[in-house]
């Protein structure tokens, strides 16, 4: 009987161990890359991460001359994806992102999001609405 006890108490101390250790490994998931990095406190330059639905690959590349903002959709590969030209604004005393742009005549999106550290995150539309399309999170690159 003892040997019964002792083992149903290795086994809870086991599973207990178990679980301790995997939501260490999840908080590690979790931690920003960046957080070691000074947080920014302007958008240009290159950002890249997913927009929902779906998690599909997205990037800006935030230009200072003229607010021109480049949007390659389903793919982060400035080469391949395809490419949306418009313009952004930013007011740093709110972190306040937007942007509107356009594949085509018949596809033109904008976004509005706040910068978080080094990170856009926030919500995009068809046309001049910034919400009903989704949502999008880019980590800035460089």
């Amino acid at each position: 009987m003892k040997k019964r006890n002792l083992f149903f108490l290795f086994c809870f101390v086991a599973a207990c161990t178990l679980m301790a250790s995997c939501k260490k490994d999840k908080n590690k998931e979790d931690e920003d890359p960046d957080a070691n990095l000074p947080a920014l406190t302007n958008v240009i330059g290159y950002w890249r991460g997913t927009y929902t639905p779906g998690n599909t690959d997205y990037a800006f590349l935030v230009k200072e001359e003229d607010n021109v903002i480049i949007v390659y959709a389903n793919s982060a590969d400035t080469t391949n994806a395809e490419k949306a030209y418009g313009i952004w604004t930013f007011d740093p005393a709110t972190k306040k992102f937007t942007s509107y742009y356009a594949y085509d005549q018949e596809r033109k999106y904008s976004t509005t999001g706040t910068l978080i550290h080094r990170r856009l995150e926030g919500t995009w539309g068809p046309q001049l609405s910034t919400t009903g399309g989704g949502t999008y999170t880019v980590r800035f690159i460089q």
